[in-house]
């Protein structure tokens, strides 16, 4: 029975979800090996993951001050968590280039971004009437947004190490 009712939904999921999934996915992906990056195109990842959380703040049954101050608040606990999980990087000032080391957080990040639209789309289809429900809005909002702030955590460690590179500090 749990099997037919699984092979519905994903019979049923719009045929435009599954480029976008395979996408967001690539891109994740990319961040599994080293790469040598400018230091501004390390930031598009984390200002994509950022909006995409504003989007779910936007349109919802949450009262705007309870939705931004609950963005805020698991943003600023997500970069905690991306800062805390990057290892200081390595940069080439000269060249404006910073080293992103290997990592899984961004695929296990987007991972998560989509299994959370996903499960909020299937509920919102199956159940509209819980589009009213600030509760289930307000914790669509903070894990968008935690999300996102781990990449703005991981992008901010990634500056301070560029930052102290280029001032020639070594601690």
């Amino acid at each position: 029975m749990t099997m037919n009712v699984i092979l519905t939904i994903i019979a049923r999921t719009p045929i435009w979800v599954w480029p976008l999934i395979a996408g967001v996915l690539w891109l994740g992906s990319l961040n599994l090996r080293q790469r040598t990056v400018p230091l501004r195109l390390a930031l598009v990842f984390p200002v994509v993951m950022l909006a995409l959380s504003v989007g779910n703040a936007t349109g919802t049954a949450a009262p705007p001050p309870l939705a931004l101050a609950s963005w805020f608040i698991a943003v600023a606990l997500g970069a905690l968590i991306g800062w805390g999980l990057t290892p200081r990087p390595a940069a080439e000032p000269r060249s404006g280039l910073v080293v992103l080391p290997g990592s899984v957080i961004p695929l296990v990040v987007c991972t998560g971004l989509i299994v959370l639209r996903y499960c909020f789309g299937y509920l919102y289809g199956r159940y509209p009437e819980l589009r009213a429900d600030v509760n289930l809005s307000l914790m669509l909002i903070a894990g968008g947004a935690l999300l996102g702030g781990i990449l703005l955590g991981r992008f901010g460690r990634l500056c301070l190490g560029y930052r102290r590179a280029a001032s020639g500090e070594t601690a």
